[in-house]
């Protein structure tokens, strides 16, 4: 991972690092606007019988859009699951094949999710939810923003890798994660 995000500082300019911190903090002030409302309409449905109308409407487009925006900034720092035991074990020109493959399907999957995203906005943009009065297709424009800035990423990764440069794994180096510091008070006093 932290060659993945060696490799991203080199290959983004400076509007695409602003964009990733902005990502960040969306997410973060949206979990914590979800949280708010949530938990206060919680207290104020069971304490007084009351709550905020519109609070689970709101959550529900501020959720779908912090998981969207989450996997875009996770697959900008490498974050996303892989299996690496067979790549890094292939030839180079076997780990670059599968890398041109993995990555061409990675954008056929934005291409349908952006695809998808934007007939379900244009369809559900007139709609406004209920209580809320916000528009529908809000909640899908946010597969449209993902696919869009996902496909960038991938776009980035392939432009260098035809320069020469493969992220890791696929540049065949082993991704080094240090082991998990044990505090000295967890450590036995009498080892065996």
């Amino acid at each position: 991972m932290h060659a993945r995000i060696a490799f991203l500082g080199a290959v983004m300019s400076t509007p695409l690092q602003w964009l990733f911190k902005a990502f960040d903090v969306f997410v973060v002030v949206g979990m914590a606007v979800m949280s708010l409302l949530v938990f206060t309409n919680v207290v104020l449905r069971y304490g007084f019988s009351s709550g905020i109308p519109f609070a689970v409407e709101v959550s529900r487009v501020v959720l779908v859009w912090v998981i969207f925006l989450g996997s875009v900034v996770a697959l900008a720092k490498g974050a996303h699951l892989g299996v690496e035991a067979l790549v890094v074990r292939l030839p180079r020109t076997a780990r670059f094949a599968c890398f041109l493959v993995s990555y061409g399907l990675m954008l056929w999957c934005c291409w349908l999710l952006g695809q998808g995203s934007w007939s379900l906005t244009l369809i559900e943009w007139g709609n406004v939810a209920a209580l809320s009065g916000i528009p529908v297709g809000l909640t899908y424009a946010a597969g449209l923003a993902a696919a869009v800035t996902m496909a960038l990423i991938l776009l980035l990764d392939l432009w260098r890798s035809l320069r020469g440069i493969l992220p890791a794994p696929w540049s065949g180096t082993e991704i080094d994660v240090p082991a998990p510091a044990v505090p000295p008070a967890l450590i036995s006093e009498k080892t065996p």
